[in-house]
């Protein structure tokens, strides 16, 4: 595409560019939630300590953002460092934001800049959806030799989708498990007045938040230290990250009650056609009603109730033993790795290969935590 700028900003630089950016994220060809300013902006004021620049590719003639992703440098195992997209436990989702009319050579400039702003040989995309029109782009990216490409660790996460397809997931849920659900809701009931309520006015979601951090920081989270509310730069951004969401209509917290006091919640976050799972949190004294069991099923059938929508995504890790069997839906993803140059098939070897080490050694460290918790009782 002739007549494209590039551009590199800081989050401290963001309030002359917002507009374009917000236009930007709100006609994407994929929506990206955490690549909003309503996430980034709140998470790298409060959360970030590294050096995170937003490139940009922007349109010569007026000016339109049709580009952008925030990219930091990064160890990409346990050697290597490459321009990685931000994306983490708090926005897994390392789509960028690319406007409909962009061509392969819009993402090819925004890469570029990531590499020149970053100063490596390598740009990684973390947890790039491999089912959209985005991957499409970076396919293209290959095909036209602008850059080499590589796929680390592919991966299938669970979600659903709408229509006649997501009430045949729906219904997909065995005849067993769908009779213990329903027999564990009727013996709760027997325990107070239960019921189940959505909420996604703004002064509603900010209450029910400040009830879910509550309830999540009694958990297991609470006890590990990683709940929102176990930090105050934690929990300071996740309260500007769902006010910002929940003024702008894209938050529904979907809540399991008894006798009026929430059990179980469910944060869901929309964005365009398309919803996405970003917190749960149950009572673990009522874990044998499986309460975040109830609350997913209920907020899947919400979903499925909900004018606009075309999919769901839980952003749970892979075979997650509570959602997976619920949500029938597969939501593929993988980390794309990109590079060039005469040693580029070099790079990407030593890259696999470093990816590889790293997890081989997070499984053993796994291991051996889980031996130690197990002998701790």
């Amino acid at each position: 595409m002739t007549g494209i700028a590039t551009l590199t900003f800081t989050a401290g630089e963001a309030a002359a560019h917002l507009a374009d950016w917000q236009a930007l994220a709100d006609r994407a060809l994929e929506p990206n939630p955490f690549y909003r300013p309503d996430f980034l902006l709140p998470y790298l004021r409060h959360m970030e300590r590294a050096d995170v620049t937003l490139c940009a590719v922007r349109r010569d003639t007026d000016g339109a953002f049709l580009a952008l992703a925030p990219f930091a440098r990064r160890r990409l195992g346990l050697l290597l460092s490459g321009a990685t997209a931000h994306a983490g436990d708090y926005g897994p989702l390392g789509t960028p934001l690319v406007a409909p009319d962009a061509d392969a050579d819009v993402l090819a400039a925004l890469i570029d800049t990531a590499h020149t702003a970053v100063g490596t040989d390598i740009v990684t995309l973390p947890y790039l959806r491999t089912d959209g029109p985005v991957y499409d782009l970076v396919l293209d990216l290959e095909e036209a030799n602008l850059w080499r490409l590589d796929l680390d660790n592919p991966c299938v996460r669970a979600g659903h989708a709408t229509g006649p397809t997501g009430e045949e997931q729906y219904r997909a849920l065995g005849t067993r498990r769908r009779k213990e659900i329903e027999r564990q809701f009727r013996r709760l009931s027997d325990t107070g007045a239960v019921d189940l309520v959505s909420l996604d006015k703004p002064e509603a979601v900010a209450a029910a938040f400040e009830a879910f951090l509550t309830l999540e920081a009694r958990g297991w989270k609470g006890r590990r230290g990683t709940a929102l509310a176990c930090r105050n730069d934690r929990a300071s951004f996740a309260r500007a990250f769902i006010a910002r969401m929940a003024e702008a209509g894209r938050v529904r917290i979907d809540i399991l009650r008894r006798d009026a006091a929430p059990i179980a919640m469910m944060i869901m976050l929309r964005d365009g056609a398309r919803m996405l799972s970003w917190k749960i949190a149950y009572d673990e004294d009522l874990a044998r009603f499986s309460p975040g069991a109830q609350v997913s099923r209920y907020s899947m059938r919400r979903t499925l109730e909900t004018d606009g929508v075309a999919e769901a995504d839980s952003l749970a890790v892979p075979d997650h033993p509570m959602i997976t069997p619920l949500w029938r839906g597969r939501i593929p993803y993988a980390t794309a790795i990109l590079t060039r140059g005469p040693a580029a098939d070099l790079r990407l070897s030593l890259t696999a290969l470093d990816h590889a080490l790293e997890r081989r050694l997070r499984r053993a460290a796994k291991r051996v935590v889980t031996a130690l918790r197990g002998g701790d009782g």
